[in-house]
């Protein structure tokens, strides 16, 4: 079990999403997204780091029901699949919306995967929930297993790496405190601590961006 979060911190992520499927039932809005177009603008942007016609590993973190797999498939793109979520009640879903679907249950400390394990690393929506609350850490710990999960997420990757998090820039954004958010350029100069070359962008949501991670 990953040290980075703790069991309380687990619980509550995993209950949190165990209400969201009995509320919405098999519907993005119970991934906490507000429409599967929404969702699928994001699938969109980070699928620009996949090569068209290379059949490619790709590790899928904090995966959901699965539809990303759904998606990239749907588009044409030949992937080796493997997805991951903390949440046992989304692995359930997961299972049975895509049968065969290879989903494991924790988080990505869990999985541990090897260095360079999987072509590329991709994940959409995962880290816009605050882990580390005020009463777990003071401000300067905010951001801290995000990040980590980041660099993991690199490490373990051959080729790329794409996610996105939720802007800290918007006015909406830091009105709502249970969201995490980070500055685009402030998180870019740590990616680049360990990346070769680190991209981001935004404009194609109102307060997303996404983070394109590559290894040469």
């Amino acid at each position: 079990m990953s040290e980075l979060l703790s069991q309380q911190q687990r619980l509550r992520i995993q209950s949190r999403h165990k209400l969201s499927i009995e509320r919405h039932g098999y519907e993005p809005q119970a991934l906490y997204w507000s429409s599967r177009e929404v969702q699928q603008i994001r699938f969109k942007k980070l699928s620009e780091l996949l090569p068209r016609n290379q059949l490619c590993s790709v590790l899928d973190v904090g995966c959901g029901f699965g539809d990303l797999k759904a998606y990239l498939e749907q588009q044409g793109f030949k992937i080796d699949y493997q997805g991951i979520d903390l949440s046992q009640d989304m692995v359930k879903s997961a299972r049975f919306q895509y049968p065969g679907i290879k989903v494991h249950q924790g988080d990505l400390f869990d999985l541990n995967p090897a260095n360079q394990q999987f072509d590329f690393i991709l994940l959409s929506g995962s880290l816009n929930e605050v882990v580390e609350t005020e009463l777990e850490g003071t401000a300067e710990h905010q951001g801290r297993y995000a990040k980590a999960v980041i660099h993991k997420m690199f490490d373990s990757c051959k080729k790329g790496v794409a996610f996105n998090l939720l802007d800290a820039r918007h006015a909406w954004i830091q009105s709502r405190p249970d969201l995490q958010s980070f500055i685009p350029y402030e998180l870019e100069e740590y990616c680049k601590t360990f990346a070769s070359k680190v991209t981001w962008e935004d404009g194609y949501l109102d307060n997303d961006f996404t983070v394109f991670l590559y290894r040469d």
